[in-house]
């Protein structure tokens, strides 16, 4: 059985429908919520992480991460734990949609030279197995980028200690001059980190989620109205 920290970032509210999954997220294992709230994302990741870290003593032996504006169903942590054991992975991450009506996901992949991303939308995942790594998408070469919205790792492993998640920003020029905002959100910057550090990075669908907004934006169908990344400034 393993002792689980689920770890909630709450920054505005808790979407009404996020309560099951935080109530009833598992009927096999240990678990322990914790909640930290500010407008300070990579902040309060950190210290969700810090309190697991330090919770090791006492046996804790996975890490999970629920954002407050996702819809699980009952028993997701059971299943993203004997998935994440099936396929061997350090880090299991749910496919979760933008919400938008694109259909684009926050799960895509890298390119580890350019460091170009490439978002997947709902259309291409729903072709893909349903847990997959990098390789199974057609990217071997490349590295899988996750979303933080609900998510498993073993927290065992010594990788654990040497986490620090940040949100990275710049100002480009252009060539022809003008300037550009750029952001390497902390999901991403993560997924890069795991990447190079040898980690393995998969992402599921087995667990059905809703991502709330002006609606429920779902990863358990193919949707959309794009069936490739167009980038955002389309």
């Amino acid at each position: 059985m393993a002792n689980v920290i689920v770890g909630l970032p709450v920054y505005d509210q808790l979407a009404p429908q996020a309560l099951t999954g935080l109530i009833l997220a598992t009927q096999k294992h240990a678990y322990t919520l914790r909640v930290e709230t500010g407008s300070l994302l990579a902040l309060m990741f950190n210290r969700l992480w810090a309190g697991a870290l330090n919770g090791r003593k006492t046996g804790v032996t996975h890490f999970a991460m629920h954002h407050a504006d996702i819809e699980a169903p009952p028993g997701w942590l059971d299943t993203l734990i004997d998935e994440m054991q099936r396929v061997e992975a350090d880090v299991l991450s749910v496919v979760v949609p933008i919400k938008d009506g694109r259909g684009v996901s926050s799960t895509g992949y890298q390119n580890p030279k350019t460091r170009v991303i490439n978002r997947f939308t709902m259309r291409e995942i729903a072709g893909f197995p349903r847990t997959f790594n990098a390789a199974d998408t057609g990217h071997a070469d490349d590295w899988l980028v996750v979303n933080t919205g609900l998510w498993v790792c073993d927290f065992t492993r010594p990788w654990v200690e040497e986490v620090c998640f940040s949100i990275i920003d710049a100002i480009v020029k252009d060539a022809d001059g003008g300037f550009t905002a750029k952001c390497l959100p902390e999901d991403w910057n993560f997924s890069g980190w795991c990447a190079r550090n040898g980690l393995k990075v998969f992402a599921t669908t087995k667990v059905a989620v809703g991502h709330h907004g002006r609606a429920s934006y779902r990863n358990d169908s193919a949707w959309g109205d794009w069936q490739t990344d167009q980038g955002d400034a389309a």
